[in-house]
């Protein structure tokens, strides 16, 4: 049971997404984890539980960076792994809008197809 995140195109995707998380620093309750690397046809899980209901966020490009997923929520995302609280940043960040999904109740698996 969880969330996963699917590669249905020919590249390599690196993926980014986000979270609710209550409590979480900067005055927001959402957090925000990747780099999750995804080999063509590839899958990988990124969360452990019911996937519903819940609200996620996701950015996702290609290695070469000339493909993305991407949408209007903003916040920074390093080239480098992460685990950080929404509103945290780094001098070697990017600022990246996220797409939003929802995942509907009694879901305990939700798989989004990046193709």
């Amino acid at each position: 049971m969880g969330l996963y995140f699917s590669n249905g195109t020919g590249d390599i995707l690196f993926v980014a997404y986000a979270y609710h998380a209550p409590g979480c620093e900067g005055g927001t309750d959402w957090s925000k984890k990747g780099w999750y690397r995804i080999a063509p046809g590839g899958t990988v899980k990124v969360f452990s539980g019911w996937a519903g209901p819940g609200k996620y966020f996701v950015f996702a490009e290609n290695g070469s960076r000339t493909r993305a997923w991407s949408g209007p929520f903003f916040t920074q995302l390093p080239s480098r792994a992460f685990d950080w609280c929404w509103q945290t940043g780094s001098t070697d960040s990017r600022t990246l809008g996220l797409t939003k999904f929802e995942v509907g109740w009694g879901i305990l698996d939700h798989t989004v197809r990046l193709t």
